[in-house]
């Protein structure tokens, strides 16, 4: 199970070589390689076209899971309307309008959904605006909602709203800090009891798969699939690194250190 984004590849989202002949060379040896992300499926299609990757990918940190293999999605959670409606207006009370991640069901439009004057970086609202669908508000999604999501925030406001989620039970909320790619802290929301190894679980229940796993990843988001895994490994001066008390500690990207997991999981 791999974290994606200063994981496999770095901030340039280009995998290097090595890592793809690593890969190559685990799915020989018999290796089911799973891809655990927080990225959005239209995200990950578009990154793993770049790659040549045909993965299997369980994205929005466990919300939603698809086969890019055979484009057979084999998860989804979404939000409970109630819910949600109820997380908004506490959000609100805060200053903070959340971009609204959707299950489009692979329908034209976009999967990505804004209110009024949404709060994240400008820059990172600039990047979402081409899977933005324009023509939907939340209240036109709110049975398809799977994650909340900005960045940018100021740190104490965004362990502030964290806290308050918990507190109401109405979601998992994880403040990443700083964000690598728009600065400030970035908050993500998802339905209640969903991580990255609920979406794991759900993945090998599909396949048939004992439950049995070595992960890698270096964010706040990957600390419950490191418990999780028989083998963990973090990327050195991460968060995971720090956080997780992994088996292994792997270089980062840019220098190769995918390329070495063969070695410490055979």
């Amino acid at each position: 199970m791999t974290d994606l984004d200063r994981t496999f590849w770095g901030l340039d989202c280009v995998a290097p070589a090595a890592h793809l002949e690593a890969l190559a060379e685990l799915e020989a040896a018999g290796h089911v390689v799973l891809a655990a992300t927080g990225r959005r499926l239209r995200n990950i299609s578009r990154l793993f076209e770049l790659n040549g990757l045909e993965l299997p990918a369980v994205a929005l940190d466990g919300s939603i899971g698809m086969d890019f293999a055979t484009n057979e999605r084999f998860h989804c959670i979404a939000f409970d309307s109630a819910a949600l409606w109820e997380l908004l207006d506490i959000l609100g009370a805060h200053g903070i309008r959340p971009c609204l991640y959707i299950d489009d069901r692979g329908e034209p439009g976009g999967d990505v959904v804004m209110p009024e004057s949404p709060s994240s970086e400008p820059s990172h609202l600039r990047f979402l605006d081409e899977d933005v669908n324009h023509a939907l508000s939340p209240s036109d999604v709110d049975d398809d909602v799977l994650e909340l999501v900005l960045t940018g925030l100021p740190s104490d406001l965004a362990h502030l709203a964290a806290k308050e989620v918990h507190s109401r039970s109405l979601g998992i909320a994880r403040v990443d800090e700083p964000d690598p790619l728009y600065g400030g802290s970035r908050l993500t929301v998802s339905p209640p009891g969903i991580s990255k190894v609920s979406g794991v679980e759900a993945f090998c229940k599909w396949k048939g798969l004992d439950i049995e796993f070595a992960a890698v990843g270096d964010g706040v988001n990957d600390l419950e699939l490191l418990e999780a895994a028989s083998i963990s490994m973090a990327i050195a001066n991460s968060y995971a690194a720090q956080a997780a008390n992994p088996d292994h500690i792997i270089p980062p990207p840019e220098q190769s250190g995918w390329s070495t997991i063969p070695k410490l999981v055979s």
